[in-house]
């Protein structure tokens, strides 16, 4: 009797070993497949992942080299590019009998392309994300660290090119969970910090309800950047370029129920915009061009406070979700304020409440 349960025991786990090899070899090869197809059908955006590794001993799996582009249009980069993307069972959670999963996605990064022609933009719009999100990870995600990614914005049509980024972006956001808290609410938080230009440190934080679209709190700031390095994009959409100045950013908003307030405050040192031997002689700018530098140069000056050198206003944002409304009239009037009464500094002014 011993000899044959003995037999039957060594049987069961040659059995046990021999199905989690074949899992082990055929296994990469069928998910690669299974998410290769899912990634072909996003409606205007198509994926591809070329490698697929999977770790059983700890409940993990790697896609390697996601790519997403938009079909239709010349696009020169995807939309979507990441090197690896790690997917692990999240033990913490699986020892209170939650099955959720920790994600950390390696250098990607994200292509916004701007274009007079509709086929050629690609902002996300028209990709169905969720099914994409639900095709590659199955189960709830519990948390999300993000290494060494860039944003870009980019108009490739523009003259001159256009190509803003975000650069070194490492970001952590936690608590996704369906859990809610004593008080009923869920609440998951966002740290971010990245390099502005390869230039000036940004650093955000967030709250928000992972279930929830429209309640969350932002809070966002940036250190100066040297205004010339913003001259393509201002040569492109606002028909001037900077000859010397720096330029910070500090803005919080807030959503309850899809009610949005916050501002936007601005703050630039030291603006230089006309320079008549870099403009008329090396740019060969023509008249009508020197005198639109002209007059946003003036206005610069207009909006500067004469003792600090600083030109500064807050863009108060009041609103709904669908249609956030700004006061163009109120910002004026700031900035005049900024002019010839004080001057802003770089402090959070903190969110008026809203019922």
């Amino acid at each position: 009797m011993k000899a044959e349960r003995l037999k039957n025991t060594i049987t069961f786990l040659i059995l046990v070993l021999s199905i989690l090899i074949i899992l082990r070899l055929y296994l990469p090869s069928w998910a690669l497949y299974t998410i290769n197809q899912k990634l072909s059908d996003m409606g205007e955006y198509s994926g591809h992942i070329e490698d697929i590794d999977i770790d059983l001993y700890r409940g993990a799996y790697q896609l390697q080299k996601l790519s997403i582009s938009k079909i239709k249009g010349t696009h020169k980069v995807p939309f979507i590019r990441i090197d690896d993307i790690d997917i692990a069972l999240s033990w913490r959670a699986l020892f209170k009998g939650k099955v959720l999963t920790d994600i950390s996605l390696h250098s990607p990064q994200v292509n916004f392309v701007d274009s007079e022609k509709a086929d050629n933009t690609q902002s996300g719009k028209g990709g169905d994300w969720q099914s994409v999100v639900e095709g590659l990870i199955p189960i709830t995600i519990s948390k999300i660290n993000l290494h060494n990614g860039i944003i870009a914005f980019r108009n490739f049509e523009s003259k001159p090119p256009v190509n803003i980024q975000l650069t070194e972006i490492n970001a952590v956001i936690s608590n996704l969970t369906n859990i809610s808290g004593q008080d009923g609410k869920r609440v998951a938080t966002l740290t971010l910090d990245a390099k502005l230009l390869n230039s000036a440190h940004l650093e955000m934080n967030a709250q928000f309800d992972p279930f929830v679209s429209n309640d969350f709190g932002i809070a966002l700031k940036t250190e100066s950047v040297s205004l010339p390095l913003l001259n393509d994009f201002a040569q492109a959409y606002a028909g001037f370029d900077f000859r010397g100045g720096t330029g910070e950013v500090v803005s919080e908003l807030k959503a309850t129920n899809g009610k949005l307030n916050g501002y936007v405050k601005p703050l630039f040192k030291k603006v230089d915009i006309l320079d008549w031997q870099q403009d008329a002689v090396e740019d060969n700018d023509g008249v009508f061009q020197l005198s639109w530098e002209g007059l946003s140069g003036g206005l610069s000056a207009l909006f500067t406070n004469s003792k600090t050198d600083k030109a500064a206003t807050i863009i108060e944002i009041d609103g709904s979700l669908n249609d956030p409304e700004i006061s163009t009239f109120d910002a004026i009037l700031a900035a005049l304020k900024n002019a010839f009464i004080e001057a802003f500094d770089n402090k959070f002014e903190g969110l008026k409440g809203k019922e």
